[in-house]
């Protein structure tokens, strides 16, 4: 190899660049947070994905604790071949699944490992299981309150529904579920067969997979594709529902396209609605900007906060002790207490 190319890093688009092997190419870090997630207030997950270099790759990381994120004090960790899309916890604070970027999911439990020179016991992630039914990028996935089902979508417009104490195989394939890219499934709290989904192709669906026709529309905008989906945690019939135009729609699914209230609060596509499980009719949201905000849904969406402190696209949003926490493509993690404007 020419000596040049010990100092000086070539043109990651070049020839040069593309035959270098991995131990030569310089590090890249994931940078980008992509998934944020708590469990019982105690536990959290995280993950990061680079999407800088010429093959994506994500890391997966585990918290003990709800402050100093440092990835150096990650209590435990797993590398993924491919970015991290989605994640949750299995209904333990040491088991969990992961969606990537290949259409891949795994199931990865939390274990002790010896560090042999100090005796100490380090902890890290055993993969339990995986399968790669997709046949594009997965976007999302869910856990049913059974924490057992899980369901899961994508770029593919196919819909999976998992069944995950077997063998990784899905229970049941709605192939051609949306038109376009399903951007959204959220399972029903307390629920273990109705989930909803968003797409691009502007529909909103619920699904019952108890029911030889599972799917029908609850709602659909007018040339807009929708991005986002989220149940009010103590009333099973209320759904917010975000949409490309950086608008936000609460719906009561009884009433298919009614509109309990709408309103564009967002100056961009939104990409994730979650409400506060401690004060329902609190609901956060983000969007393909650096914004945060929350809103009053029986104030008819008036915003009660609003953060712009992030340097990139705001990812993951995850609720705690009535506070929540928000994750970007800038590598930060951010805190924020409710002030009302």
């Amino acid at each position: 190899m020419d000596d040049t190319y010990n100092h000086v890093i070539p043109n990651m688009n070049a020839e040069e660049y593309r035959n270098l092997s991995d131990a030569d190419r310089p590090p890249v870090h994931d940078k980008q947070l992509q998934v944020i997630k708590v469990f019982q207030d105690k536990s959290v997950i995280i993950g990061a994905s680079n999407m800088t270099d010429r093959t994506w790759s994500g890391t997966f990381l585990y918290f003990n604790q709800l402050e100093n994120f440092d990835k150096n004090n990650a209590y435990g960790a797993i590398r993924a071949d491919s970015g991290i899309a989605d994640a949750a916890f299995l209904g333990q604070h040491d088991k969990c699944i992961i969606g990537e970027d290949s259409g891949m999911i795994q199931i990865v439990k939390l274990i002790d490992e010896k560090n042999v020179e100090g005796g100490s016991m380090l902890k890290s992630f055993s993969p339990l299981s995986y399968s790669c039914e997709h046949d594009d990028c997965l976007i999302t996935l869910s856990v049913f309150d059974n924490n057992v089902t899980v369901v899961s979508a994508g770029m593919d417009c196919c819909i999976k529904v998992w069944n995950v104490t077997e063998d990784l195989k899905s229970m049941y394939s709605y192939n051609s579920a949306h038109c376009d890219t399903i951007t959204c499934v959220s399972a029903q709290a307390k629920s273990d067969s109705i989930f909803a989904s968003t797409s691009m192709d502007s529909d909103a669906l619920i699904w019952d997979i108890r029911k030889e026709k599972p799917a029908h529309g609850i709602f659909k905008k007018k040339n807009c594709g929708l991005t986002a989906i989220a149940w009010k945690p103590n009333d099973e019939n209320i759904a917010a529902i975000g949409a490309e135009d950086g608008s936000i729609t609460i719906v009561d699914i009884r009433n298919p396209n009614s509109e309990v209230s709408s309103n564009v609060l967002f100056d961009r596509a939104v990409y994730k609605l979650e409400f506060n499980p401690q004060i329902p009719n609190q609901l956060a949201g983000c969007c393909d900007g650096n914004m945060v905000k929350m809103f009053d849904i029986d104030r008819s969406l008036a915003t009660i906060y609003e953060d712009d402190r992030h340097q990139d696209f705001v990812r993951g949003l995850a609720w705690y002790q009535n506070k929540l926490l928000t994750c970007s493509w800038d590598n930060n993690i951010l805190n924020h207490s409710l002030v009302e404007l």
